[in-house]
């Protein structure tokens, strides 16, 4: 957690670089950031076109005093061209928002939501039906899959996070334009949507279903067993990815790797004998790269190793957050920074 403007901003000043980097990924900016200790130094986005070949620009990643003059984490100050900058203007000035007051509010809309937009909300619109046990229409599903076609900003929300056409109709994704929320359907054995799971790509909203438990499902498992995709069908000796979150699994299955999401940083006994009862039996465990996401992978471990399974651990070699961030940070040359034991 830093402090901007006197306000407590739920993130730290890497994790604010790396996010705008993502920003403006095509532009190739902030490129060879290194944690120094006290600074991130990384090429400043500001003198020959943001295309320098050292790194000269320094970002405080704490607060410092220096005699009577106090400095805020985060701020700026390139030693090549002089730009110095606090970190809401710096934001503004890098992503063109017109004012210092801008980049502040694009700061406390992104890291600090508070604690019941944490929690997911439960809508009766993203659920099967209001009894446990029913599912979708499938009028329903292609009504919302519709409305994501035809919405701009939510297809635009999806190629930011770096999916494909082909994925967004194989999976039909949905979206409902009365609250800017992208919807997973998740569904169950037979192929029927149990429920949906929803993205607001406004802030950072995630919605449940109602009155459905979501650990008793696993994303992504029906498409795995009875679907073929670009990389074929899987068998008993593929290697499954699992992931935390739904677009994480999707990011994996767009590069050609087989996924599936529990949709948490944990698994359920549920969750284990739907897995049980597939003819796969290798993971490889791609939970998010934090202590939640090693201790959840812990978890998963010790809940399906007795049971035959076998897994691959990963080691990050990246500060990225999760698979999404990772594949969009990097492309193409992902997989590099991911060591397998």
């Amino acid at each position: 957690m830093i402090t901007v403007w006197g306000t407590p901003i739920v993130a730290t000043v890497e994790q604010v670089i790396n996010d705008l980097k993502l920003e403006r990924f095509t532009d190739g900016l902030l490129k060879d950031i290194n944690n120094t200790g006290a600074d991130l130094m990384c090429t400043c986005p500001f003198h020959k076109g943001g295309k320098e070949k050292r790194p000269s620009c320094g970002i405080l990643l704490k607060e410092k005093i220096d005699g009577m003059r106090k400095y805020e984490a985060g701020t700026v100050h390139c030693y090549t061209c002089g730009y110095t900058a606090d970190l809401p203007q710096f934001i503004s000035d890098f992503l063109d928002l017109g004012s210092p007051l801008a980049g502040f509010k694009w700061l406390v809309s992104h890291y600090n939501y508070s604690a019941v937009e944490r929690a997911p909300l439960e809508l009766d619109l993203y659920r099967g039906q209001a009894q446990a046990g029913t599912c979708m229409d499938d009028v329903d599903v292609e009504h919302y899959h519709h409305e994501l076609l035809n919405s701009e900003a939510g297809c635009s929300y999806l190629y930011r996070r770096g999916l494909s056409d082909w994925l967004i109709d194989a999976f039909k994704l949905g979206f409902d334009p009365v609250d800017n929320v992208v919807l997973f359907p998740v569904r169950d054995a037979t192929g029927k949507v149990a429920f949906y799971k929803g993205r607001s790509i406004v802030g950072k909203h995630f919605y449940n279903a109602k009155n459905v438990d979501k650990n008793a499902f696993v994303f992504g498992l029906y498409e795995l067993c009875n679907k073929r995709f670009s990389q074929g069908r899987a068998n008993e000796n593929s290697e499954i990815w699992i992931t935390e979150s739904e677009i994480d699994a999707l990011s994996l299955i767009d590069r050609g790797e087989f996924a599936i999401s529990i949709m948490g940083s944990h698994i359920s006994e549920a969750q284990c004998r739907a897995l049980e009862g597939t003819q796969f039996r290798r993971y490889v465990l791609a939970l998010d790269n934090d202590d939640a996401g090693r201790k959840g992978a812990s978890q998963v471990k010790k809940m399906l190793i007795p049971k035959g399974f076998r897994f691959t651990n990963l080691q990050w070699e990246t500060p990225a957050k999760d698979i999404n961030d990772l594949v969009r940070l990097y492309g193409d040359n992902w997989k590099t920074y991911l060591k397998k034991f």
